[in-house]
């Protein structure tokens, strides 16, 4: 089976910046784990690749996640690209966006696939704030599983972190929610395990368990998960919070929510936290498209062959943002492509995988040629 840039990324086996000319024309060389499918209706998914994080200060933010253990990434990818490309995020109107910068920031050592996609838009982007508050339907949050959260909660206060609340629960059962740079929830939870972390000037953060995505109506929504491959679920019945844990929530109000944990049972059998708020329930839907707006704004999943996987899910009524495009150089010799199917409550999820290398599509009769431009040496 023919591997992508991407899988590198994804397996841990690459640490540094590539050369980008080459990587782009010649494409990786390591192969994705034979996957051996189910069924027909199987799509398989077999990996988190990464989340999206669109950030209004590149730099500032990098230098956050690098103090939370992301110390590594992946750099040089195309600031402009296709029309096709730019249709798959759902900019439909435009002939190219342009990137400011980017960066998958990667996290050495983690136990778990732990990949932000960070991308600072110049052309078009969308700086209103993110979510107010971590109830709100779409991708709500990322959580962090530390050895030691007090520890973790007292260096990142004196780095100048924010935290909703004083840490909740007893040790082993604890979690606070901070907020990066442009206002992100991040969910700092303590593993229930004792476990050995570097600690001193660093964290003691292990790696992202799971990802929380709010919706409306839990069984519609893993149902909607199941046919991606989510089938192992956990069913989280309805709690009522204290009033301090509620407060640890950021709410001055009881909180109830039910939901469920979903994973996959192969790859890295990463999982999604779904949640379905009853209150307070805010019904204001997840970020429309195109996927540009400041926030975590695309969860990124890596299936086998692209192509079958969308037609699958076509077949079974899920709606996807456009056609599949070519990705990422903008030339004939890609051999992987992208697609971004919605969630019942408007959750981009982007399916990566292999593509048949094909001609570049054509830009629009009213476009200028195509132009891909790099970054320099100094971005």
């Amino acid at each position: 089976m023919r591997a992508s840039w991407w899988l590198l990324v994804l397996l841990g086996t690459l640490v540094c910046p590539l050369s980008w000319a080459d990587d782009y024309e010649l494409q990786a060389t390591v192969q994705t784990p034979d996957i051996t499918f189910e069924s027909e209706t199987d799509i398989g998914l077999w990996a988190r690749f990464h989340f999206a994080i669109h950030t209004a200060d590149f730099d500032g933010t990098r230098e956050f996640y690098r103090r939370l253990g992301f110390t590594q990434g992946i750099g040089g990818f195309p600031l402009t690209n296709t029309h096709a490309m730019a249709r798959a995020l759902g900019m439909f109107d435009i002939c190219q966006y342009e990137l400011e910068k980017g960066e998958v920031l990667l996290f050495p050592g983690a136990e778990n696939t732990t990949g932000i996609d960070l991308l600072q838009w110049r052309v078009p982007f969308n700086p209103e704030p993110p979510y107010s508050k971590p109830n709100h339907l779409g991708m709500a949050y990322a959580t962090l599983m530390t050895a030691d959260l007090m520890a973790d909660v007292a260096l990142l206060r004196s780095q100048g972190v924010t935290f909703l609340s004083e840490p909740y629960g007893a040790p082993g059962n604890r979690f606070v929610f901070m907020r990066d740079p442009d206002g992100i929830y991040l969910k700092l939870e303590e593993s229930p395990i004792p476990k050995s972390s570097s600690g001193g000037e660093q964290t003691h953060i292990l790696g992202m368990p799971y990802i929380g995505i709010n919706v409306s109506d839990v069984e519609a929504s893993v149902a909607f998960y199941r046919r991606f491959g989510y089938t192992n679920v956990r069913w989280i019945n309805e709690q009522i919070l204290s009033a301090e844990e509620s407060a640890a929530w950021g709410f001055d109000q009881p909180v109830r929510y039910r939901g469920a944990d979903v994973a996959i049972d192969r790859g890295d059998f990463h999982r999604i936290r779904l949640l379905q708020w009853l209150e307070p329930f805010d019904p204001e839907p997840a970020y429309p498209p195109p996927i540009n707006h400041k926030g975590i704004n695309r969860l990124a999943l890596t299936v086998p062959d692209v192509e079958r996987a969308t037609q699958i899910l076509k077949e079974q009524g899920v709606r996807f943002l456009s056609e599949v495009a070519p990705c990422c150089s903008g030339t004939d010799k890609d051999t992987g492509g992208i697609v971004h199917a919605i969630d019942p409550d408007g959750v981009f999820l982007e399916l990566v995988g292999d593509l048949e290398p094909r001609p570049v599509p054509p830009q629009p009769e009213h476009c200028p040629p195509l132009v891909i431009r790099y970054p320099t040496p100094a971005q």
